[in-house]
């Protein structure tokens, strides 16, 4: 699961250093398929999926403008990611 959280992150990073050239749609369709196997962290994917959803309905602004908005809405999904990532690197499972 980390892994593909990581991909989407590198698609992602990509994607806002080069809006055309990129398409968010197949990172949108593994986080889909992610959140179907995740378990207690179907929320947490949900969240990650619906941020991922907002940079790729800001690439047009981000080519276009460079609008902050658009900037925003990918930071707030590297975030999102950058967290979920973090959840699957540090498991405790120390039972105290």
């Amino acid at each position: 699961m980390k892994e593909v959280l990581q991909r989407v992150k590198e698609k992602l990073e990509q994607s806002f250093d080069q809006p055309g050239a990129y398409d968010l749609d197949q990172s949108l369709r593994e986080l889909e398929q992610l959140k179907a196997t995740a378990g207690d962290k179907q929320q947490m994917i949900e969240d990650v999926i619906r941020a991922v959803t907002h940079a790729k309905n800001a690439q047009a602004q981000l080519v276009n403008a460079g609008d902050e908005s658009a900037t925003n809405a990918f930071a707030e999904a590297y975030r999102a990611l950058d967290q979920a990532i973090e959840s699957y690197s540090n498991v405790d499972n120390d039972p105290v």
